[in-house]
């Protein structure tokens, strides 16, 4: 099975965010005008982004206003820690956006060259090396590069699907916003699988929803 940086956790605000425009007289100009996503300050949800794969993807489809990528953070929360940086604001989140788009358009078909290139222009994901130790496995340890933002897991993602050549599809599932992966892959028995071109639904349960939904706009009763 691929190694991959699981231990990377990140919060979201489970009482979500909001765009706040920086006044303009801050004192900051890198800040001044611009939008800027922060906390409403709720509680904290932690969970692991690099669990799913299609997470890039799904930042790079969906992001593409402010309604849009306040919705994406509310779900996965900010790009960067805190609202001091550039991550949090609204221009540098679209960019990044449309930056990891153009990634996935040449990998779907099959140009890795252009989007390399796409991928050193994005900014290479900033990491940083950490020693895991398990609990439950004592004499196990771990020499890890974990990300230190959710923007850099998300370009860590891109970076990997790019040496990996991986193509990703959504579900055709009404109203599912979920993606996959096509191609060979380790199931978490460790047991290799391929989820071929021809699959359209990310699950079982949403082909069969598919195919209700279907029955029913075909009936005349409908």
């Amino acid at each position: 099975m691929q190694e991959v940086p699981f231990a990377f956790v990140w919060p979201v605000d489970e009482a979500g965010y909001q765009f706040v425009q920086v006044d303009p007289e801050s004192g900051d100009p890198n800040k001044a005008g611009s939008n800027v996503l922060v906390r409403r300050g709720g509680p904290l949800r932690y969970y692991h982004p690099l669990d799913d794969e299609s997470l890039w993807v799904r930042f790079a489809e969906n992001c593409r206003d402010s309604a849009s990528a306040l919705q994406f953070a509310n779900e996965y929360g900010r790009l960067g820690r805190s609202s001091e940086g550039p991550d949090n604001q609204l221009d540098h989140i679209l960019e990044t956006a449309a930056g990891l788009r153009e990634i996935r358009g040449h990998l779907q078909v099959g140009d890795r060259k252009a989007a390399t290139l796409c991928f050193s222009k994005s900014g290479l994901p900033t990491m940083k090396q950490v020693i895991l130790w398990y609990a439950n496995e004592p004499e196990r340890f771990r020499y890890r590069l974990l990300p230190l933002s959710l923007r850099d897991a998300l370009l860590h993602q891109a970076g990997e699907a790019i040496t990996g050549n991986r193509r990703f599809r959504r579900c055709r599932n009404e109203g599912c916003s979920n993606w996959f992966r096509l191609g060979p892959q380790a199931s978490d028995a460790g047991r290799a699988r391929t989820i071929t071109a021809r699959r359209e639904f990310c699950s079982d349960r949403c082909r069969v929803a598919s195919a209700r939904r279907r029955e029913k706009e075909a009936s005349p009763h409908a």
